[in-house]
């Protein structure tokens, strides 16, 4: 059993609670993203940009006020265009160059003149960058979208950075949200979860929570013992600043918008592994995996047995994303041995590229496509 951090207890003590101390009031079953965090973050500084200035065809912004020296460049022509070949951009900070991006998968490359909020902070004696800038494909559109790159400034020789997508802005996106001392995030995104009723419909005032742990300069997902995402279905106003839970399985209790304890559902419906009525991607251990976009279809078999064996032989080769994929076509059933959960075809090619190597003939799949 893990023993959580003396301060975390002590976190997770205040919070509950704060949630029991106003269990009469009404409002206390409106949440707000601080409500869920351990502490608030608190910002230290906030950078500020000194005069652009021009050297060919890029524009330099030096910032001020920061803990680290920051470079802002943008090149600038009539060549560019903000979807199909957008403007090289980014930022050095102590002479470390970094893209822009707005996933956290880091795919999406954005072009970027201007910051929408930059600030530093520190929480759990780590220090932080934070740059949040508007989403590009939303110039010129209603667009409620922003783009998050977080900087571990900590160590100023060895910088990190995550990126992600969120309708809230703000820094209460990060904080402790499961209460083991070390530092997340939340995005909020107008999605429905899978396990969602077919009467249940997504408006402009729902949206879906789900929360993210730094792991060595990698964004990974919050889930609880089954493998299953934590979550906070919700509906709120459309900039997600306050919300009531819909449906959750959060790392803490929740209530419902009656005051009512709300019971965790898990992510997904219920299922049975490697179920070949569902056209589910799972991991090698029989759990639900979300789809991307595209995976490696490596392999097929006629029984379960035989993938799950074939799946050892990859990770004895050092593959890492190994996936089984139930496939009924007619009467026939069999099981897809695939390789990556992957968001472009780009991504995809150091492991087609090692995959051909080893004498495979991987071929790519569309997860997104009809069935």
């Amino acid at each position: 059993m893990k023993i959580l951090p003396i301060v975390a207890k002590l976190g997770l003590f205040c919070l509950l609670y704060q949630m029991a101390a106003f269990a009469q009031n009404k409002a206390d079953f409106i949440y707000s993203l601080d409500r869920l965090s351990q502490e608030p973050v608190k910002i230290t500084k906030r950078p500020i940009p000194d005069m652009p200035k021009m050297s060919g065809d890029t524009i330099f912004t030096i910032y001020k006020n920061s803990s680290v020296t920051l470079r802002h460049y943008f090149v600038d022509g009539e060549q560019y265009t903000p979807l199909f070949n957008p403007n090289p951009t980014g930022v050095y900070l102590n002479n470390q160059h970094f893209l822009f991006f707005c996933d956290v998968e880091k795919v999406f490359r954005q072009s970027v003149s201007n910051f929408l909020e930059i600030y530093e902070f520190t929480y759990l004696n780590r220090n932080y960058l934070s740059i949040i800038t508007l989403r590009e494909d939303c110039v010129g559109k209603a667009c409620n979208f922003r783009c998050y790159n977080l900087y571990d400034i900590t160590n100023p020789k060895a910088i990190t950075q995550v990126s992600f997508s969120s309708i809230f802005s703000g820094s209460e996106s990060y904080g402790d949200f499961n209460m083991d001392g070390q530092m997340d995030f939340v995005r909020m995104i107008p999605k429905l979860p899978e396990n969602a009723p077919k009467t249940m419909k997504l408006t402009g005032d729902t949206y879906l929570i789900t929360a993210f742990t730094l792991n060595n300069g990698k964004a990974v997902q919050l889930k609880n013992d089954q493998n299953m995402p934590n979550y906070i279905f919700a509906k709120g106003d459309v900039e997600g600043k306050q919300f009531r839970v819909l449906l959750h399985d959060w790392m803490i209790p929740l209530k419902d918008s009656s005051g009512t304890v709300a019971k965790p559902v898990s992510y997904y419906q219920p299922y049975i592994a490697f179920d070949p009525k569902d056209s589910q991607l799972y991991d090698i251990h029989g759990s639900k995996v979300e789809k991307n976009k595209w995976s490696l279809v490596v392999n097929q078999f006629r029984d379960l047995e035989g993938a799950q064996t074939f799946c050892e032989e990859l990770t004895t080769r050092k593959f890492e994303n190994i996936f089984i994929l139930t496939d009924q076509y007619s009467r026939d059933i069999s099981f897809l041995v695939m390789v990556g959960n992957y968001m472009t075809k780009e991504q995809a090619k150091p492991d087609a590229d090692k995959l051909k190597g080893m004498g495979f003939n991987p071929k790519f799949k569309d997860l997104k496509s009809a069935y």
